[in-house]
């Protein structure tokens, strides 16, 4: 093991879908975040950090460890299986997708103490106290499987929480199981670096709306978890606290199901009244964006019958973008997609493949997805540390300039990640 460049320890929370206006102008938004704002106050934060394409959690969380883009780090899509038709779809748990060094991988190398509690695309890595985000889609409460997770944690971890924490399952939300779960790692083992994941704002504001009154108070639920965890982590000159998120958010109305039209011209096949079948054609819904792809070489017909679909949906004005291979080449996207459509305002996609092409959101008043540069769907970045000047304002830059600056804060070389970014200037 190598000698440790710094004697800070570095504890990363990610508030999934937290927008930087949050920060910037709570009171607009009567939000009582006080735990947020004292570290704008003591540390340096970002007016905007721009997500990756599409701007979903997975993507944006293997580029937050890794520095590099989903073209690069290989994680696309929140889903791993392209069939729409498949009723229980794998998502990308595992770590070992990942085609480039994440930063739990590095540390180690550096001779660091990692955790992870439900961190997004971490399920087999090479943490030393990791309690992975995962589940089986098939369960009847997918998000209650306690049990996934415990065969996929760090061998015995699981059952050490169980002992401590096992009274609280399915009493307590999640984020302050996760929370009750970090603070306990960090007092026993102390490790240099903890990851965690909280998702109830993300959750609060698919189903209610972004700036809702329940996304709201999730939030200050949030704030809550965080007073408690920079109160517990140590003194201020021990350790780096950094509060970031994946994406942000845009309120929704109408919802179109590209895959009515997509089966009306044949790109799907059917046994009578039984559900559609794959044919040549694949799909992944990310809520603001809806990739396309073609599973074995198409026929001209085939490209017709898409081209087809595509002019259709253009014609409901649900669709502001029709991306192309080239566009997403340049912006360092899924290589094998033919083609994405991303949502235009107050839209956003289903998977459905009966009904309507477009109506009202059946469950849903908030998405993310859609090309980082559209509004609304910036991400946040705080930090607070002895090596980081108060009250600095970091401006707007790429999520990619994360994972370096990461580094930095963990006295590692950033350049043993992919990354080519440098980390951002904190002092």
């Amino acid at each position: 093991m190598r000698a440790r460049h710094s004697t800070s320890r570095l504890f990363v929370l990610s508030v999934d879908g937290m927008h930087p206006d949050f920060y910037r102008r709570a009171r607009d938004f009567g939000v009582k975040i006080p735990n947020i704002l004292g570290l704008v106050e003591s540390g340096a934060s970002a007016d905007a950090v721009e997500s990756v394409y599409p701007s979903t959690t997975y993507p944006a969380h293997a580029t937050l460890v890794t520095g590099v883009p989903p073209r690069v780090h290989g994680i696309y899509s929140h889903l791993t299986s392209l069939d729409p038709t498949e009723t229980a779809r794998p998502w990308h748990w595992f770590a070992q997708a990942l085609d480039v060094p994440a930063i739990w991988t590095v540390a180690r190398v550096e001779g660091l103490k990692t955790a992870a509690i439900s961190w997004p695309v971490s399920a087999g890595a090479p943490i030393h106290y990791n309690l992975p985000e995962i589940w089986n889609p098939a369960a009847a409460k997918p998000h209650e499987d306690f049990q996934t997770v415990a065969q996929h944690s760090t061998p015995g971890l699981y059952e050490e929480m169980l002992r401590v924490l096992g009274h609280a399952l399915g009493r307590v939300k999640p984020d302050r199981l996760r929370t009750e779960a970090a603070l306990y790692l960090m007092k026993k083992y102390q490790p240099d670096l903890v990851l965690l994941h909280l998702g109830d704002y993300d959750f609060q504001a698919h189903r209610y709306g972004p700036a809702s009154r329940q996304a709201l108070a999730a939030l200050e639920e949030t704030d809550a978890e965080i007073g408690r965890l920079r109160e517990a982590s140590g003194e201020p000159g021990e350790v780096t606290f950094v509060v970031l998120s994946d994406h942000g958010f845009v309120p929704v109305e109408k919802e179109i199901a590209p895959l009515v039209v997509l089966a009306e011209e044949g790109l799907f096949g059917k046994h009578g009244t039984r559900k559609p079948e794959l044919q040549r054609l694949g799909a992944v819904q990310a809520g603001g964006s809806f990739a396309l792809y073609w599973l074995e070489e198409p026929s001209t017909e085939d490209r017709r019958a898409l081209d087809r679909a595509v002019t259709q949906l253009r014609k409901t004005d649900a669709i502001a973008e029709v991306v192309d291979r080239l566009t997403l080449e340049l912006l360092a996207a899924d290589p094998d997609a033919e083609l994405m459509l991303d949502a235009a305002p107050g839209y956003c996609f289903s998977d459905r493949f009966r009904g309507p092409v477009v109506q009202k959101t059946a469950a849903d008043h908030g998405t993310h997805g859609q090309l980082p540069s559209r509004a609304g769907l910036e991400a946040s970045f705080i930090v607070a540390g002895p090596d980081v000047a108060p009250g600095k304002n970091l401006g707007r830059f790429k999520l990619t300039d994360v994972a370096p600056t990461l580094a930095q804060c963990l006295g590692i070389p950033s350049n043993m990640l992919a990354s080519e970014n440098e980390p951002l200037q904190l002092s």
